[in-house]
């Protein structure tokens, strides 16, 4: 009766290989899976700010009223719409809006704010001023939606064209542009353009 003399060593050599390959592939499925995961939550969260950056301007553009305001007191003219680097080169566009809630009428002010959105130091930036007058160097409330931009540009829509600017001087209802487009360039070579209705718009 022949002796068991167990595992020879080329045996053991072939055992360790397949348990080797099979390791390595299962450690490259996990790294990948890990890593996958990271990009895609990344994505999402790219995804988030820009919606929320685009509901913000959105719902600014919407709730824009004809009341002639001055963006900067004894700075900016006063105009019910102003935009697009008039007297200012960082500056995007500002108006006044409606909708701030006023639960109870707790404080002494209208439903009525200024804001100004603005390009500055790589940043896309939003100042709102609770009062539609702003008092003389008032510190508006200044909010940074989006860095590392590198470039922003902004059209105006008048009838049928593209204006680079818009200074409403008269007194109309229309004294807003129909729509506004803004162009986002950021550091990481994205690019995306957003289009935006104002009320006047929705009436014509």
């Amino acid at each position: 009766m022949r002796k068991d003399l167990g595992f020879s060593l080329m045996e053991i050599m072939v055992a360790l290989l397949i348990i080797s390959v099979i390791s390595a592939a299962g450690s490259t499925i996990i790294l990948r899976s890990v890593n996958g995961r990271e990009i895609l939550a990344q994505a999402t969260e790219r995804v988030e700010t820009y919606a929320s950056l685009h509901a913000r301007i959105r719902d600014d553009l919407a709730q824009w009223v004809p009341r002639e305001a001055e963006s900067r007191p004894v700075i900016d003219p006063k105009v019910r719409f102003l935009g697009g680097g008039v007297g200012d080169s960082s500056m995007l566009f500002a108006f006044v809006r409606d909708g701030w809630t006023n639960p109870g009428l707790k404080d002494n002010r209208s439903g009525l704010i200024a804001v100004r959105y603005s390009f500055q130091r790589g940043q896309l930036i939003r100042t709102l001023q609770p009062l539609a007058d702003p008092l003389y160097n008032a510190d508006g409330i200044e909010e940074v939606l989006l860095d590392d931009v590198d470039d922003v540009r902004v059209e105006f829509r008048a009838g049928d064209q593209w204006l680079p600017q818009w200074q409403s001087l008269d007194a109309s209802e229309t004294a807003a542009p129909i729509a506004v487009r803004l162009t986002v360039f950021l550091k990481s070579t994205e690019t995306f353009t957003w289009l935006f209705l104002t009320p006047v718009g929705d009436l014509t």
